[in-house]
């Protein structure tokens, strides 16, 4: 609800510095409730949503689920695109405009002020909720019902209906580094490395590619090099379980099937019958 509120504030309304308006607005949709929300969980809630460091063996695997992201996502705007004729556009977060702030930007300050803005802090805010807070909660439903339902809320919080396949793909790649990393870290890396990508590279990308010549080329090589990384991704977080399993580590976090809530339980409750309505309403409007 705060996020649909502040897209009616305007370009008029962020300021001189749209910049550090669009992180107040971060901070009070995502930061204060997320933090209010682990002070009632207690102390040991920061070990439970995994404030912790990734180990250094699953680097190649986050570098390699940095490009399936960014794979996956150009290869599902493209799919869209084909057949919704839809516009593809990256320079926009939670409705803001920024093309036009990072082209003025040829000193470098306004780049850098940026990335922070738009890259860096959306990947810990939106992490810290969807990959910490969210995960944590629906893990009484199975480590795939949590990653579904983050997943699924994830692509909600964006009110981009044409897009929300893209979101809850990209979900899914960033639950899956939690996982196999058991860093929160992880994920906010990941999807900060998108963010930057979208920012700089994506809409480039879409103006040399999207020409009648290029597409079968393309749409071929995006979905074969999509498929190669996560081929990779996936071989990567194998190998890193077997080493787990080798080294004895712990999967606290693991329910007997038995004592798991049905994933279908989750979705009928009343906060997330709140949050569909609010999706439906404002796709509507």
């Amino acid at each position: 609800m705060l996020l649909i509120l502040s897209g009616y504030l305007g370009g008029d309304a962020l300021g001189d510095n749209p910049y550090l308006s669009v992180i107040v607005i971060q901070l009070l949709i995502f930061v204060l409730p997320a933090l209010f929300f682990c002070r009632l969980r207690g102390k040991d809630y920061g070990r439970k949503i995994r404030i912790s460091f990734f180990e250094l063996g699953t680097i190649p695997f986050i570098i390699i689920a940095c490009v399936s992201l960014m794979l996956a996502s150009c290869a599902v705007k493209f799919g869209i695109y084909s057949l919704l004729d839809y516009t593809v556009s990256s320079s926009d977060i939670y409705g803001y405009a920024v093309e036009g702030e990072i082209s003025a930007g040829d000193g470098g300050a306004e780049a850098v002020a940026a990335i922070f803005a738009f890259a860096i802090f959306p990947a810990v805010t939106e992490e810290l909720v969807f990959r910490g807070i969210m995960i944590a909660e629906y893990e009484e439903c199975g480590v795939i019902g949590a990653a579904l339902m983050s997943s699924l809320l994830f692509a909600m919080l964006h009110l981009e209906p044409v897009l929300f396949p893209v979101y809850f793909v990209s979900g899914l790649i960033l639950a899956l580094s939690v996982y196999v990393t058991r860093s929160i870290l992880a994920p906010i890396l990941i999807h900060t490395v998108n963010n930057i990508f979208s920012l700089f590279l994506e809409d480039y990308l879409w103006e040399r590619i999207l020409q009648p010549r290029n597409l079968v080329v393309f749409a071929f090589l995006i979905v074969s090099l999509t498929l190669l990384a996560f081929t990779l991704m996936f071989g990567e977080a194998c190998r890193i379980y077997r080493s787990y399993g080798k080294d004895g580590v712990p999967s606290e976090y693991v329910i007997p099937k038995k004592k798991r809530t049905p994933t279908v339980y989750a979705v009928m409750t009343i906060p997330f019958a709140i949050c569909l309505v609010i999706f439906i309403f404002a796709a509507v409007i």
